[in-house]
């Protein structure tokens, strides 16, 4: 088979896995592991894994509300709308039990919503600090992570040292070729197209990640013997939350522009969990929520999320940064007023997105990202 076709298979598996629906996901999931979903990267999926669970994260399908508005004001945002109502529809009777973690107001809500409706067997609330700049902020959250461990082994299975280890370097092997990938694609971009990535993201968090990691890698090794090209694409820097949809990464290139890295939730922030492999693993994961900026409903110092984007923009040579938010997402709307004057202090154009359910029509955001696409394109 040659190395294009090869290339097209890997995307091919990862987009039909992309594409089902949740309750067609269980058919797919390993029979040897317990499925647990969660929302948040906040959640140390390597401890699910070395425990014995298959850490499923939810993301948003698309799906019509028809039960969800009995629960929840219309003011919330698309992810927790709809992954409610799957779960009032019993799309997500497959999972053994959901973690949630300790972030926004509205995923705090859904937490309490979620354990009245009794739909599945376990809950835990992993409660991440708010404030990591308190001396108090690490060991109460290194508390937190040995009670959630005691959660997984009175529920699941022992966490033992040596599999948590081994958990970690799995974790950090994927996030290491996921960061290749992000490189690799700014001269590849026909190769793997912002749609195809953002299938590639989703798609860890659907599959084993033993055999995650091993398309990862057959598919980097094809990718690096692809000659480069020097293409005329602007580059855009994406930032916003869990917007991870294929729909509108094929938008912004549909409009002459390629996605050069991102700062979203379900996408390049994972990155920055790379684990010490070194020390204690409870220890390592405890650091490494400290180590960088993962999102505003967390506060490590006033400056930290604005340096991140500005150092992260200039490094990848982004012309323009496209906010992508779900409606009605308070955390990052607070953060944004300051960061938008942070760019245009260096005369970074910025355009705000709001969006909503990914299956409805996007005339309206695909005028809006043209005109900020040509206004960008050079004469």
């Amino acid at each position: 088979m040659s190395e294009e076709n090869s290339i097209s298979r890997i995307k091919k598996e990862f987009e039909e896995l992309t594409s089902l629906e949740y309750r067609e996901i269980a058919s797919h999931l390993p029979g040897d592991r317990i499925p647990i979903g969660f929302f948040c990267p906040y959640v140390p999926e390597e401890m699910l894994h070395a425990a014995g669970a298959f850490p499923i994260r939810l993301m948003g399908a698309p799906i019509k509300m028809s039960h969800v508005q009995a629960h929840l004001p219309p003011n919330c945002c698309y992810l927790v709308k709809s992954s409610l109502e799957s779960l009032l529809r019993g799309e997500l009777d497959f999972l053994k039990g959901m973690i949630f973690s300790h972030t926004c107001d509205t995923m705090q809500g859904l937490s309490d919503i979620w354990a009245f409706q009794k739909r599945l067997t376990l809950q835990f609330n992993l409660m991440m600090p708010a404030y990591l700049n308190s001396e108090a902020s690490r060991p109460y959250w290194k508390a937190e992570i040995e009670r959630f461990r005691e959660f997984l082994e009175t529920n699941i299975g022992e966490v033992t040292p040596q599999n948590l280890t081994t958990a970690i370097q799995l974790f950090n092997r994927i996030r290491k070729n996921i960061r290749e990938i992000y490189q690799l694609r700014r001269t590849l971009h026909e190769e793997i197209t912002g749609a195809d990535f953002a299938n590639i993201i989703r798609a860890q968090y659907l599959m084993d990640r033993n055999q995650y990691q091993f398309l990862l890698s057959e598919l980097l090794d094809l990718l690096s013997c692809q000659k480069k090209k020097e293409g005329r694409l602007v580059p855009i820097y994406l930032a916003g939350n869990m917007v991870h949809s294929a729909p509108y990464f094929a938008l912004i290139e549909e409009a002459g522009a390629t996605v050069v890295s991102d700062n979203l939730c379900s996408g390049a922030r994972f990155l920055r969990l790379i684990t010490r492999e070194d020390i204690d693993p409870i220890e390592a994961l405890t650091q490494r929520y400290f180590s960088s900026f993962l999102c505003p409903t967390k506060h490590g110092g006033s400056n930290d999320p604005i340096e991140t984007l500005l150092r992260e923009v200039e490094e990848t040579g982004a012309t323009g940064v496209v906010f992508l938010f779900y409606k009605y997402c308070e955390s990052h709307y607070f953060d944004y007023p300051d960061l938008k004057r942070a760019l245009e202090a260096k005369s970074i154009p910025t355009l705000l997105l709001e969006v909503d359910d990914p299956a409805t029509s996007q005339g309206q955001l695909k005028i809006r990202i043209q005109a900020f696409i040509e206004m960008l394109s050079p004469i």
